[in-house]
């Protein structure tokens, strides 16, 4: 017969788990314990690993290069390698500066601005009307804003600048000169 109050009634098994089930159950749950440590400890030797890269890359090898003069080095074994610099720039958390600093010198057009509604599932037809209605008449009632400037278009808008030898806000656009190991293998 079965129990209408419990819904769970018929996932039940007529006898109690034995002794070993739980010993089952508990010898899993070790392994993935174990399993969970042995993760975090192959993060951790990658992030090691990776941030010896990075200074290795973006500082050792291109201060070494200056102290001896090279723009370029071929060892013996053929393998190539060249400091190559490349300007990045960031708005980080500098936005309200930054985003002032473009639209008084006319460069607003970098500010990019989202305007988001939510609706759920059912709500086809309704999201449908709003995005003609915006659409008609240019409006964003009730919705979601946000404004940023992609990390892509400020670095070539900050490059582009730079190279007609105008002025660019450092401090305000996080300008830097990033500099990186080009390592070129031999042809077989």
């Amino acid at each position: 017969m079965v129990d209408n109050t419990d819904p769970f009634a018929a996932f039940r098994a007529e006898e109690a788990p034995k002794e070993e089930a739980f010993a089952k159950l508990s010898q899993l749950l070790c392994d993935l314990a174990d399993a969970e440590k042995a993760v975090y400890a192959a993060e951790e030797v990658l992030k090691k690993a990776q941030e010896a890269r990075r200074q290795l890359d973006e500082f050792d090898i291109p201060s070494y290069m200056d102290t001896l003069d090279l723009k370029e080095f071929t060892n013996r074994s053929g393998v190539k390698m060249e400091v190559k610099s490349t300007v990045r720039a960031s708005i980080g958390n500098r936005k309200a500066q930054a985003f002032s600093w473009l639209i008084q010198n006319g460069h607003s057009g970098l500010i990019k601005r989202t305007v988001m509604v939510a609706f759920n599932a059912t709500q086809g037809e309704e999201a449908e009307k709003l995005l003609k209605e915006l659409r008609e008449k240019a409006l964003g009632a009730g919705a979601k804003q946000e404004m940023k400037v992609e990390a892509a278009s400020l670095t070539a808008w900050v490059r582009k600048r730079l190279k007609a030898g105008d002025e660019v806000p450092s401090d305000i656009f996080g300008v830097y000169e990033q500099r990186s190991t080009k390592i070129t293998l031999p042809r077989e």
